[in-house]
């Protein structure tokens, strides 16, 4: 993923904030975590990219691409140089990655040949500040240990769903349900072979488990509205 592209993405998310592909919740303070689907020249993978985005009062300003061993990180150029990525690193991004996350380490590459000499060097300069320790000119690692709790900004704004809510999604799943054991009989009635044959659990298998999670979802919202 280039700058460009998640310029383009924090643009399109100023413009439409509540665009479908786009699954959010707030972390802490103004920053989200994102699940995002592209479309339109970005990948069309069924995997959502993970973002942290981050916001001055009710505009997005910059993000952060969680790449599990990396981070890319882009602010818009208007807005840098006033401790927005600082800011959201420590306070809210590494303290949810190495607390929340299974991992207790943060791995980070900054490329002078891919980003150029300025970039590469304001780059530095961020991770350094916040506790990243230079590996070699290129890599950096955030330990576990060097998180200090006094910084954290950490407030999980989870909403739930309502009935209806819930439900609509529900109705979704039973849906996708149906349309994999429709696939599933378009592949075997065109072939004439049984497709766990070549892989396990089967179409139909697989369809069951989605259709059961409707009760899961119900848990899930029992226990929701039970502690809140």
């Amino acid at each position: 993923m280039t700058d460009k592209s998640i310029i383009q993405l924090i643009d399109k998310l100023n413009r439409y904030p509540d665009f479908k592909d786009c699954i959010k919740v707030g972390i802490g303070k103004n920053v989200e975590l994102a699940h995002i689907w592209y479309k339109d020249g970005f990948s069309d993978s069924h995997i959502p990219y993970t973002y942290f985005l981050i916001k001055e009062n009710d505009k997005y300003v910059g993000a952060v691409l969680d790449m599990t061993h990396d981070l890319h990180w882009v602010i818009l150029p208007k807005y840098r140089k006033r401790g927005h990525l600082s800011t959201a690193l420590k306070q809210v991004i590494l303290p949810h990655i190495l607390e929340e996350m299974p991992r207790v380490v943060q791995k980070i590459s900054i490329k002078r040949n891919e980003i150029g000499v300025i970039n590469y060097q304001n780059s530095l300069k961020v991770a350094l500040n916040v506790g990243f320790k230079q590996l070699d000119e290129e890599n950096l690692v955030f330990d576990y240990n060097a998180l200090d709790c006094r910084n954290y900004e950490l407030d999980y704004q989870y909403k739930g769903l309502t009935k209806e809510e819930l439900d609509k999604q529900i109705n979704e799943l039973q849906k996708i349900a149906k349309e994999i054991n429709k696939i599933s009989s378009k592949i075997e009635f065109a072939f004439g072979k049984q497709i766990e044959e070549y892989s396990k659990p089967s179409l139909n298998e697989t369809a069951n488990k989605v259709a059961y999670l409707k009760e899961v979802f119900k848990d899930i919202k029992y226990d929701f509205d039970k502690d809140n």
